[in-house]
């Protein structure tokens, strides 16, 4: 992204864990049901130019989901990116540097479910703290970044046995850093991106 490299306060963090605690209190006493998913997928960058530096970057997902009699619900998780690149220049340079990116992100998301027999169609959307690195090998250039921004997600689920689920999803994350990068020209970067993800669950 760029050489600076920006300290993450607790303010975000905090904010975040605060709203998680209001899970209890925003859902009713009466919720009847916890669906926990692990699943895995891939993550594409909206910004064709990271698209091209670092591809589409695997990705491991930690759901829980929580509903209502009304079929309201909360979900909650966390979700790991990772991938190595290779960028082609520097500064108008014509050398190789290997590069290395990663984003934890912990959501919450408000969600909506429709139910009939052994399947299940739910859509939210809500905010996401996103934690990120990207690091240049042999050159002093890293940035580390934290960003609380929208998320929206839609998954299907398909009764496996009484208490197991099959999952497939995918979720749009909106992340717009603020920092000018010179793989964009000196354009500001947007970590924005879609993953698809399948995984099993188990209602809890």
């Amino acid at each position: 992204m760029d050489s600076r490299h920006r300290k993450t306060g607790p303010a975000a963090t905090a904010l975040l864990l605060g709203l998680w605690c209001l899970c209890g209190l925003v859902l009713p006493a009466g919720a009847v049901e916890a669906r926990a998913f692990l699943a895995a997928g891939i993550f594409n960058f909206r910004q064709p130019e990271f698209r091209q530096l670092y591809g589409r970057l695997p990705a491991l997902g930690l759901s829980l989901d929580l509903f209502s009699r009304s079929n309201l619900g909360l979900a909650t998780g966390v979700h790991y990116f990772k991938a190595s690149g290779q960028a082609l220049t520097l500064e108008g340079e014509p050398a190789v540097y290997p590069v290395k990116f990663y984003r934890w992100t912990f959501p919450l998301i408000f969600k909506y479910r429709l139910v009939t027999g052994g399947f299940q169609l739910a859509a939210g959307a809500g905010i996401a703290l996103s934690v990120y690195d990207e690091s240049w090998s042999g050159v002093e250039l890293s940035y580390h970044g934290q960003k609380i921004h929208f998320r929206a997600e839609l998954a299907a689920d398909l009764r496996l046995l009484s208490r197991w689920y099959l999952r497939a999803g995918v979720n749009w994350d909106s992340i717009p850093t603020g920092v000018n990068s010179m793989l964009l020209g000196g354009g500001r970067v947007n970590l924005a991106g879609l993953s698809l993800q399948a995984g099993l669950g188990t209602r809890i």
